[in-house]
């Protein structure tokens, strides 16, 4: 059975990323409910290894190549509070490397 690639835009991909670091922010808040609030610079390398695990698992599921050291630039340089356009911005990367694998 040959693997099947699918095309999808980065808009498609958005909601699916959005809706990883908004679980993530909420996990976050019922913990912080019930003990003491984190660090701000914990909760940013959190927020951000959520997003790299997001996108490395799409470009896995889209058979895309995987370089690991341009997907964690790529979220750190995104990073913003905005979740919708932090989202976006990983999306984008994806397909970028889309792009270039089938250009």
């Amino acid at each position: 059975m040959t693997p099947q690639t699918t095309t999808t835009t980065a808009e498609e991909l958005v909601p699916e990323i959005e809706q990883a670091l908004l679980a993530s922010r909420a996990d976050r808040a019922r913990h912080e409910s019930r003990q003491e609030r984190s660090e701000p610079s914990d909760v940013n390398a959190h927020e951000r290894a959520v997003m790299f695990d997001v996108t490395l698992a799409l470009l896995i599921r889209h058979r895309l190549p995987i370089d690991a050291d341009r997907a964690a630039k790529a979220v750190a340089d995104a990073q913003t509070t905005d979740a919708h356009s932090w989202a976006a911005a990983c999306a984008r990367h994806i397909a970028r490397v889309a792009e270039e694998k089938n250009p």
